[in-house]
């Protein structure tokens, strides 16, 4: 597994790492045990950043018990969405509960909701121990020019944005200021578009992907994931998964140097 800086936090997280969202939250002790098991895949195979939020339902409490005995094997970010300062200390408190954490490694504002007034709460919580660095979230292209304007305040160490084969809005402006500041960059989606699951790896399904062999790409989703990786902005994508043995498959498109200038052309001709 390749290991990235994660901007200016001293942090080095793994290039490949573990999304949560739907697929820990899960309820019962067959569900409980089968998120132990990809979480304990994910360590084996060196992915150590591990990204939830409370939005994720049970995802923060069954990731706190997957980690158990092996916290600081892990780098945990999650997530306050909360637009008024009482509530998102109480968020949290919440959140350092359910995952188990006497301090969490990465928070950050979800979908930038409240951030003005959030980000001094932030602030606090990290004087205090509970939180060691900050960032920024969002789904929606559309929220750039806000976000870009956080960022400049100098508050944040990191941003969460979408990125994937067909959306890279990103490029224009975003990633390089994230380069100026020394932002670290997580990338959400780098498989499928939000509200498209499977899409891209329908597009991609019966394509020939030969030409991506001698990069040690043998499937669409490792051939999705190298595509954004390839980009040395990006600090770390983080896939979500249900089924453990697909944990291998996703951690070795972490292997390895990005993909040339060719291959990233024709993935692209591919998919118009």
């Amino acid at each position: 597994m390749q290991y990235r800086a994660l901007g200016r936090t001293g942090l080095q997280v793994s290039a490949v790492g573990m999304g949560t969202y739907q697929t820990f939250d899960v309820s019962g002790a067959a569900g409980e045990e089968r998120c132990r098991r990809i979480a304990g895949e994910a360590l084996k195979h060196g992915m150590n950043l591990f990204d939830s939020a409370p939005m994720y339902g049970e995802a923060e409490r069954v990731l706190g018990l997957a980690l158990e005995g092996r916290r600081k094997e892990a780098l945990i970010a999650t997530k306050v969405l909360e637009r008024d300062a009482r509530s998102a200390r109480a968020s949290v408190e919440r959140s350092l509960e359910l995952l188990r954490a006497e301090a969490i490694d990465l928070l950050q504002i979800h979908n930038m909701a409240g951030w003005r007034a959030v980000t001094p709460v932030l602030r606090e919580l990290q004087e205090e121990g509970r939180v060691r660095f900050i960032g920024l979230t969002d789904y929606r292209v559309s929220s750039y020019p806000e976000m870009m304007e956080a960022m400049r305040t100098g508050l944040y160490d990191t941003i969460q944005i979408p990125y994937h084969l067909g959306e890279t809005a990103c490029r224009r402006e975003l990633l390089p200021l994230a380069r100026d500041l020394n932002l670290g960059v997580i990338v959400m989606t780098p498989i499928a578009p939000i509200f498209g699951r499977g899409k891209l790896l329908g597009a991609l399904k019966g394509k020939d992907l030969s030409f991506l062999a001698p990069c040690g790409v043998r499937t669409p989703g490792q051939a999705l994931l190298k595509y954004v990786l390839s980009d040395p902005a990006v600090s770390a994508v983080i896939p979500a998964t249900s089924r453990a043995e697909r944990v291998a498959e996703n951690a070795a498109a972490g292997e390895g140097g990005p993909l040339p200038p060719g291959a990233l052309q024709q993935l692209e001709r591919l998919l118009r």
